[in-house]
């Protein structure tokens, strides 16, 4: 276990990326919420009420910008400790949001299990609402946006539309498209149509189930590391059950097709010009990776990056795979200096 002592040297050692002191400690403390967190309600656009946090780098004289996470699909704040650990180690804050339809946000499905939401829409205005009611606009800059799955969807939709709000982003596992296989993608796209045409749109998807802990169905497709694997199990039976969230509806995957459909039309994502760094899952079996690629090369500020071995929680993978996503973003953000993106060169494609 790394002590104090220990990364404290580390810091003082201007590390271009966290050593092994920094990984180590927040490995130890990714169940802990740090001591100066804040956590509260906005009320959106529509009056509903959306949870945040914020983790001020109060141990830091000058810190170098703030993290700003969005969870996927079915996770929640606590779920990005130990990434907020370092981060603040690193001397930057951090503030993070619960999607509508999880987490301690409002659900607009009587059910708290089922997955539901009206439209994607709604997501990329919360977000800026959450800028706009002027909850993290006195935290420090460069704001940076990341997010995982369908959070890293909605960061994305997000830059299109409000491109001056943070200076870059970075995108783990992104949902551009949705993993079909070894279903056809068209009786994929085809069936939440039919299901909603039929009143079932609040019913689950095939494979889906109100929530249960441990590794089922899709949830053995997420991580190599059981130890991580249970984070969101132990937060949801020891802080608050109320965090959990069971399987997609109909309604949630047909919503997601269509937002996905969005993302990739003719001259959307060609008018991102946010620099953005895209972490590919390699052996990811929830999202679609060959969408993620063709999407990347078609950004004009997008740097992609495959994580060998990973599954789709990067985040949650092991320590050698963890420490292959922290060199991705050690090299995309100046973690010494703290980041400048402008002029930004995005690589060869």
């Amino acid at each position: 276990m790394a002590s104090m002592k220990a990364t404290e040297m580390e810091a003082a050692s201007g590390a271009a990326m966290p050593g092994p002191a920094f990984m180590a400690y927040a490995k130890q403390h990714r169940r802990d919420v740090p001591e100066d967190a804040v956590f509260g309600q906005f009320e959106a656009d529509d009056g509903e009420s959306i949870r945040y946090a914020r983790f001020p780098a109060s141990k830091v004289i000058e810190p170098k910008g703030t993290i700003i996470f969005m969870p996927g699909r079915t996770e929640f704040i606590e779920k990005f400790l130990e990434d907020v650990h370092l981060f603040n180690q690193m001397g930057f804050a951090c503030a993070a949001m619960d999607l509508r339809g999880q987490g301690m946000s409002f659900r607009p499905h009587p059910n708290r299990n089922k997955h539901f939401v009206k439209t994607f829409d709604t997501h990329i205005s919360d977000v800026r609402a959450f800028f706009d009611k002027k909850l993290i606009n006195k935290m420090p800059k460069p704001f940076i946006l990341m997010g995982h799955s369908a959070g890293s969807h909605v960061i994305l939709r997000f830059l299109h539309d409000h491109p001056d709000y943070v200076e870059a982003a970075i995108t783990v596992a992104p949902m551009v498209k949705i993993y079909t296989k070894p279903l056809p993608a068209f009786f994929v796209n085809g069936l939440p149509a039919v299901m909603r045409a039929l009143g079932q749109g609040a019913a689950y998807i095939p494979g889906h189930t109100a929530f249960k802990e441990g590794r089922w169905g899709w949830r053995k497709k997420l991580t190599h590391d059981d130890e991580r694997f249970c984070d969101e199990d132990f937060f949801i039976k020891n802080k608050d059950a109320r965090l959990a969230v069971g399987g997609a509806t109909y309604r949630w995957l047909s919503e997601a097709l269509k937002s996905c459909e969005k993302l990739n039309a003719p001259g959307y994502p060609e008018a991102i010009k946010t620099p953005v760094l895209m972490l590919q899952a390699e052996n990811d079996r929830i999202v679609d990776n060959e969408g993620q690629t063709a999407l990347a090369a078609r950004m004009p500020h997008c740097r992609l990056v495959v994580v060998k071995g990973a599954m789709h929680e990067i985040l949650k993978e092991t320590d050698e795979i963890r420490a292959e996503l922290w060199k991705a973003i050690a090299e995309f953000i100046d973690l010494e200096n703290g980041p400048d993106f402008g002029p930004f060169v995005a690589p060869a494609k």
